[in-house]
């Protein structure tokens, strides 16, 4: 059921006068990439709902809202599904962790004693991978293979490793910003070379040198953080020969900000032609757009997978929480 909500989107950061300006942002030397023609990218002006708590229930042959894209838990969603949503007219992006461990996956036996470094603080059961090692390539391409079997559209190989070189993650030598845009270029490259495209969460610091390996950027909280502006090459071509490239923004929920708090953004020409949703830190079925209408889809739940009674999701709001205090945010009544 869809309900409308009566928002006021307030003007938060007035110019984000602090926001990394889009001149900083490093571009390197053109990447060559194999890539074939006929696999799917997201239009720069596009929506899109995130469920990774649940997955959306299309048994009755209908699906809300329609975004047209949805990105999903690549593990947990079945093939059926996903061939559901693609008849209802809705592209798939493909979620898994490209840079941790999960103890709770089919494939945790997969890698190797030296594949693992520290559990992540605040995620027990996860841990840092050493994405230099062949066997954690091997690993991902196997996962990339899946996506293609259940029909995904897309992957989005999330990747917290652009923690994993800032974060100690017990890896002698240290892991270093490049050895993460070498990584993602030969996952970028196998997935294209299967027909999907590529999406990356956050990794400000090398989305210059990454920007030939992906075809949609994802960003939590820009607005919040005040670094929207670095996704200025991704909307508009950086250079000569390049074309730009959608980017999908998360605030979450009781900040109710969007990339709208810009003086003349509207929905019609949005700032920086960044598409915002607004989600709850569980990602399940509801979701809120800049124009203050709300919808919840339709979901049922998946046995084994860590959602909204997790625990942890308290706490990495509380976390959340604390940051924002130190920048001088407002607290808000939990």
């Amino acid at each position: 059921m869809t309900l409308k909500l009566t928002l006021a989107l307030p003007v938060v950061f007035g110019a984000l006068a602090y926001a990394l300006p889009a001149g900083d942002l490093p571009l390197s030397a053109p990447i060559e990439a194999k890539r074939i023609a006929n696999y799917w990218k997201p239009p720069i002006k596009s929506s899109i709902q995130f469920i990774l708590t649940g997955i959306p229930d299309i048994d009755d042959g209908y699906i809300r809202p329609n975004t047209g894209i949805y990105e999903l838990d690549m593990f947990w969603t079945p093939a059926e599904t996903m061939k559901g949503l693609s008849k209802l007219g809705q592209r798939t992006v493909c979620y898994f962790s490209a840079a941790t461990a999960e103890e709770w996956r089919d494939d945790y036996k997969d890698f190797t004693k030296q594949d693992l470094g520290l559990e992540l603080p605040d995620w027990k059961g996860e841990r840092y991978l050493d994405i230099r090692r062949d066997n954690v390539l091997k690993v991902m391409k196997k996962r990339i293979d899946l996506a293609k079997q259940k029909g995904c559209d897309s992957v989005e190989p999330d990747n917290r490793a652009s923690d994993v070189y800032s974060n100690d993650n017990g890896f002698k030598p240290e892991i270093t910003p490049n050895d993460t845009v070498t990584y993602l270029h030969k996952i970028s490259e196998y997935a294209r070379s299967k027909g999907m495209s590529v999406g990356i969460k956050n990794c400000i610091e090398i989305l210059g040198d990454i920007f030939d390996d992906v075809d949609f950027a994802i960003s939590e909280e820009c607005v919040q953080w005040l670094n929207c502006t670095v996704y200025s090459n991704f909307t508009t071509a950086p250079r000569p020969g390049t074309e730009g490239k959608a980017v999908f923004e998360v605030e979450y929920l009781r900040r109710k900000l969007c990339n709208l708090d810009e003086p003349g953004a509207s929905l019609e020409n949005p700032y920086l032609k960044i598409n915002t949703i607004i989600k709850t830190l569980e990602l399940d079925g509801f979701v809120m757009f800049c124009d203050g209408s709300a919808a919840r889809t339709q979901t049922k739940n998946v046995e084994g997978q860590r959602g909204r009674n997790d625990p942890r999701l308290n706490r990495r709001s509380w976390v959340r929480e604390q940051l924002w205090r130190k920048m001088g945010g407002q607290p808000y009544d939990v």
